[in-house]
């Protein structure tokens, strides 16, 4: 019987290479790349899928026959070791039933490289004409994504079954390595030949499979092909295909930071001159960065270009950073000419989507019939909104009639709008609610935990509590979920139960102070005042500078100074905050105001 062990890792990684090297020891037979992984699963799958096995279930009769598929596979290979080559055997699943088969732990060698330097190695060799269409596109770099997942997992799952051998080290010490498999492998050592290698052993079908002649070709010398940087070679691209090598205990190298890394920084300190700077050397050096361009469209809308701005964002979908992917219709995006029937396509979360349902009032001005597709929750809300005649779910916009259909974070391009043009006056209707005899105030206090860390818009929630409390009114909670557990006992629960009873909630306030949350859309939506507290840099909505919104006719920002600094945003929040209250402006009932006003005076 034959001794089995197994080849994985990175394409473009050398496996090839150190097969037809392995295939030289006299002890050795190293396949190309192999089927008998998929073939063996295949057939556990159908045995354990069989009535007949499942009535009378014997484990030891399905192990013989997978171990009987291994041996006839090499039946006529006389070498006592097997090392057998595909990619799935690093998946997290195959060692345990590999272990299990084998009686003892698998042996898999696995090939390793920089991504970036994998992802170049496949651009030399196909030599594409649109190298951006074929590295967000190709099969062979989905191949190389995939694979490095696969290695990733079964790496977490049992280190102890991987030796890795990185391209680079097989390069430069190749008798080193060689050695290191043999310890590994328990083999006997051998002085390989590395001038003289065999590229028929093995000889994979790059043609037939990836319809790419000579994609492993092997050289007959063991040497460096060229010293081509993959920062040339992948372009604008590079930054994509960096990713962590986790086989390696302590980085090689320390990765250079890219621009858009130093871009970030300084925009989360608040020097926006620095990422200004950094966003038009980009447009310069590297025109194809799409992230680059989705930045630089931020800093055109802080310089109060809506147009440029959203144009730049727009191209933050190609990285899959911006808006969602298109509708499953057979319908055109709108040009901004045509009229009939739009479908709005909400996207994104719900506070972008109660936004965006801002355009259908402008769409049903220009003369169409609007329908709305929003996540389900949203619905009831959606139905109260300008210009809508009708909602559905974002799943049925397939079976829905319509001429043409609009992304909603992108509306304002084909409608041309500038900050000049956006219409702040409030959308959705109110829901009539009873309004008590005293001033009520709407509390928010996070969002998302994880968006908001992201957003770097978090704040302790007891800054709001302080800068708020101690009016002569009543609070309530806007906040559900998670964070909720944080409302102080003065803060009265109301129902949040679904969006058409927070809806009631956020119309009978007098005022809604929160964090940059769908709560803040909504209130804004609605005319309600609200004031929004945002970070040092904003999201994209509230990038043009300013206590006030275009957005919004009734929201008022409180921006942070400085990354980190919640004290001074909250101490200048309840400053205006008291003398909004002194001053009666607060109160939506002119009756209210007026008693407030005299109450103040006669204290006076």
């Amino acid at each position: 019987m034959h001794q089995f062990h197994f080849l994985a890792g990175l394409p473009r990684s050398g496996s090839t290479v150190l097969a037809a090297l392995l295939n030289q020891h006299p002890d050795v037979h190293a396949s190309p790349t192999s089927g008998m992984g998929e073939v063996m699963f295949n057939t556990f799958k159908a045995w354990q899928g069989s009535s007949a096995e499942q009535a009378a279930p014997d484990a030891d009769q399905i192990k013989r026959v997978l171990r009987s598929i291994m041996e006839a596979k090499y039946a006529h290979i006389e070498k006592p070791v097997i090392i057998d080559k595909a990619r799935n055997w690093a998946e997290a699943s195959s060692l345990a039933v590999l272990e299990d088969l084998l009686g003892r732990k698998p042996k898999i060698i696995a090939t390793v490289r920089n991504v970036e330097d994998c992802a170049a190695s496949f651009v030399r060799i196909v030599k594409p004409n649109d190298l951006e269409t074929f590295l967000r596109t190709s099969e062979l770099i989905d191949h190389l994504k995939k694979s490095y997942q696969v290695l990733n997992s079964g790496y977490n799952a049992d280190k102890s079954c991987f030796l890795f051998v990185e391209y680079e080290d097989l390069l430069a010490e190749p008798e080193k390595q060689m050695r290191r498999i043999e310890e590994f492998l328990g083999l006997p050592a051998f002085d390989y030949d590395l001038h003289h290698l065999d590229e028929t052993a093995p000889k994979e079908r790059d043609e037939e499979i990836w319809q790419v002649p000579g994609l492993h070709d092997v050289k007959p010398e063991l040497k460096k092909q060229h010293n081509q940087d993959s920062r040339d070679v992948l372009e604008h691209m590079y930054q994509t295909f960096v990713q962590p090598c986790f086989w390696r205990e302590k980085p090689l190298t320390t990765e250079m930071i890219h621009p858009l890394d130093m871009q970030l920084a300084a925009g989360l300190i608040g020097d926006f001159e620095k990422g200004e700077q950094i966003a038009q050397e980009l447009a310069i050096k590297e025109p194809k960065n799409h992230r680059a361009a989705f930045n630089r469209g931020w800093y055109e809308m802080r310089k109060g270009h809506l147009l440029d701005g959203m144009i730049l964002l727009n191209r933050g979908r190609i990285e899959k950073v911006f808006g969602n992917e298109a509708p499953n219709v057979p319908t055109p995006m709108w040009d901004g000419q045509q009229t009939g029937t739009a479908l709005l396509n909400l996207e994104a979360g719900l506070g972008d989507q109660i936004h965006g349902a801002r355009f259908a009032r402008e769409l049903k001005r220009r003369g169409n019939q609007v329908i709305v597709a929003c996540s389900g929750p949203l619905a009831v809300v959606m139905r109260n909104t300008e210009g809508v005649d009708m909602v559905i779910q974002h799943e049925a916009a397939f079976g829905v009639v319509h001429d043409f259909w609009v992304p909603s974070m992108t509306a304002s391009v084909p409608l041309g709008w500038q900050y000049r043009d956006i219409d702040g006056s409030a959308y959705i209707r109110k829901p009539d609610v009873a309004r008590g005899d005293r001033l009520r105030i709407g509390l928010r206090w996070q969002g998302n935990p994880q968006f908001e860390h992201e957003q770097h818009r978090i704040f302790p929630p007891q800054f709001l509590f302080n800068a708020v409390k101690g009016l002569d009114a009543d609070y309530i909670s806007l906040q559900r979920d998670e964070g909720a557990e944080h409302r102080p006992s003065w803060v009265q629960q109301v129902d949040l139960s679904h969006w058409g009873a927070t809806a009631m909630a956020v119309a009978s306030c007098d005022l809604v102070v929160t964090s940059c949350t769908s709560v803040a859309h909504l209130a804004g939506a609605m005319g309600i005042p609200t004031w929004i507290v945002v970070p040092v840099l904003p999201y994209y909505l509230w990038a043009k500078p300013g206590n006030g919104t275009e957005w919004y006719d009734s929201v008022r920002l409180f921006r942070q100074k400085g990354h980190g600094d919640w004290a001074s945003v909250f101490s200048e929040l309840k400053k205006e905050l008291h003398h909004a209250y002194e001053s009666g402006l607060l109160d939506q009932s002119e009756e209210r105001a007026s008693h407030r006003r005299m109450g103040l005076q006669a204290l006076g």
